[in-house]
């Protein structure tokens, strides 16, 4: 049965206003009658707050695309993001059957095989920059520790120079600032996409087996990957990986920092610490949203949604979904169903390194909950991202801690 009044909302998702009061803007939106409203903000869109229907959404490709239009010539989707990029992200905004090739030549570097192999080497970096403070007993955790930890582990799954970590990681977080603004990196993130390109023309000169090397020399629906399309999954892949993963262990240590109880067992028991990494993502998860557009006209939770009209998937409002998640603004690391959360994404568009950020989030906590056991975080020194772009992201959070000895790499 359609509903004929179209409820509305006050959303925007990349304003100051939603930073500071998306939990209780959430909550209304599930205390009406349907969690789906539309806000006239960025030219309009619906956002749907409703678990079953962001997973409807996300799976289905054929009514709702990914696609970005930019030429016109295409399905009219309008890409991922609201307002629209410029550019398209040529793997996170495709659809199947192109989007299952492309997806292809990444899958054999997040297999639980290469999970295997990638982890010790997140563990060794965490490790490396523990050691850097850890005599000093304060330190910037996010800015010294983790940013370098994530940052090393994902240029390093990429096949990108490690070295280069701190250049890549300014770029990306002033990228998040709308492209007019004085401190976007214009420059430096053409330099950065020229770089590259000159990776990829390297390794299809001559591949050595890493990911890079991998999409230089891939071949998607009888063809070879195109320069854009390989400079395009580069970039996702590089200035993806390591801003989520950070997000997530920041929400994880303020939440401990809470709930100081759940620190031993944290520590003692790898299921429980596992399935706390889950419900961090469910309460606090890096991404608030993605979009799509509807390529038809269609009906949801009583809405008529028309043709051309974009959807957010408010995967932040689903995580919170009462219906799904029982007491959803409490933090339950025994939440038996916690591991249902949509933080990354959903349907074929479902974060294909995910399993290697939990998996760096958990053995990040692990760590720091035994070598630093008295942790004490100074929250009047979080900053977070000046654009957070509907991401949960953080520049600065200083600690204190008593000082220790340089842990052993083996450890």
């Amino acid at each position: 049965m359609t509903i004929t009044t179209r409820p509305t909302m006050d959303f925007d998702h990349l304003s100051e206003h939603y930073r500071h009061n998306w939990v209780r803007m959430a909550a209304d939106l599930h205390a009406g009658p349907q969690p789906i409203a539309w806000t006239e903000h960025h030219g309009g869109y619906w956002v749907v707050g409703s678990w079953d229907a962001v997973n409807q959404i996300g799976q289905d490709w054929e009514t709702f695309t990914s696609f970005n239009d930019i030429e016109g010539t295409g399905n009219g989707g309008r890409g991922q993001l609201i307002p629209p990029n410029a550019y398209r992200l040529d793997l996170g905004e495709s659809d199947p059957p192109l989007h299952t090739e492309r997806r292809r030549l990444e899958v054999p570097f997040f297999t639980p095989k290469a999970l295997r192999r990638w982890r010790p080497i997140a563990r060794q970096y965490a490790i490396e920059a523990l050691n850097e403070i850890i005599e000093s007993g304060t330190c910037d955790l996010v800015r010294d520790v983790i940013i370098p930890t994530t940052a090393r582990t994902t240029l390093y799954v990429t096949g990108y120079e490690g070295d280069n970590w701190e250049d890549t990681v300014a770029v990306a977080h002033r990228s998040m600032l709308p492209p007019d603004h004085t401190d976007f990196p214009m420059q430096e993130l053409g330099r950065m996409r020229e770089s590259f390109r000159d990776h990829l023309t390297q390794r299809r000169a001559e591949p050595n087996g890493d990911l890079i090397s991998a999409l230089a020399t891939g071949t998607v629906q009888d063809r070879e990957l195109s320069q854009d399309e390989g400079e395009s999954m580069m970039n996702a892949l590089v200035f993806g990986g390591f801003d989520t993963t950070t997000a997530t262990i920041v929400s994880a240590l303020l939440l401990l920092d809470e709930h100081p109880e759940h620190r031993e067992r944290l520590v003692e028991d790898e299921r429980f610490r596992k399935n706390l990494v889950e419900e961090v993502l469910r309460l606090c998860p890096p991404p608030s949203g993605m979009a799509r557009t509807a390529v038809r006209d269609v009906e949801l939770l009583g809405q008529r949604i028309s043709k051309g009209e974009s959807v957010f998937m408010w995967l932040a409002a689903a995580n919170r979904d009462p219906g799904k998640f029982p007491s959803p603004d409490t933090f339950d690391p025994d939440r038996d169903n916690a591991g249902d959360n949509v933080a990354f994404s959903t349907g074929h568009h479902r974060c294909l390194g995910s399993p290697l950020a939990k998996a760096e989030v958990s053995d990040f906590l692990e760590l720091v909950c035994r070598e630093l056991p008295d942790l004490s975080i100074d929250r009047d020194s979080i900053v977070q991202q000046p654009a957070q772009g509907g991401e949960n992201g953080y520049q600065h959070m200083r600690v204190t801690f008593r000082p220790g000895k340089p842990l052993d790499l083996e450890k």
